[in-house]
């Protein structure tokens, strides 16, 4: 009888647990983020281009969990973005914060340097609760804009959380 319920407690320990990735294990991430621009100041510089400077607020739906992190987040965004004197992007960086239903906060970057954002790229830098050490990245694509003046936009993400 004692080996019975010992293995029937091992075997819910086990599954309880594969519901969580172990430390230092890389596990997907993919999603899409819905962002409307809060604020936006536009600086022109003296060789012709323009630095933009905007906050953001959106939602980010992972749409993989294997890290066990909720998948729906509220984001506030820092964005720079330097714009040639024809209006290409230059140069693109963003440090975001993503809030859980916990309230617990991840920090992650974005950044691009080429025109048309092929390069885009995310890092995540930890956070608190859950997110603390937790690192990773990939790639991000702009996925088009939801309103006609282009304040509200979607993107999208892939890559991997590396959990500590």
């Amino acid at each position: 009888m004692i080996i019975l319920k010992t293995s029937i407690f091992g075997l819910a320990a086990m599954f309880a647990m594969s519901n969580f990735a172990a430390a230092g294990t890389a596990v997907p991430s993919a999603g899409y983020g819905l962002n409307t621009t809060t604020s936006s100041t536009a600086t022109p510089l003296a060789d012709g281009s323009t630095l933009i400077q905007q906050t953001t607020q959106g939602f980010w739906i992972e749409t993989t969990t294997e890290a066990g992190f909720p998948s729906e987040k509220v984001a506030d965004c820092k964005a720079t973005m330097l714009l040639s004197a024809e209006g290409a992007p230059i140069a693109y960086r963003s440090v975001c914060t993503a809030a859980d239903m916990d309230g617990d906060l991840l920090v992650a970057t974005i950044g691009a340097t080429k025109p048309d954002f092929s390069d885009c790229a995310w890092t995540a830098h930890g956070g608190t609760g859950k997110y603390a050490g937790v690192t990773g990245g990939g790639q991000c694509a702009p996925a088009g804009n939801l309103t006609k003046d282009g304040n509200s936009s979607k993107s999208t993400w892939t890559g991997e959380w590396v959990l500590p």
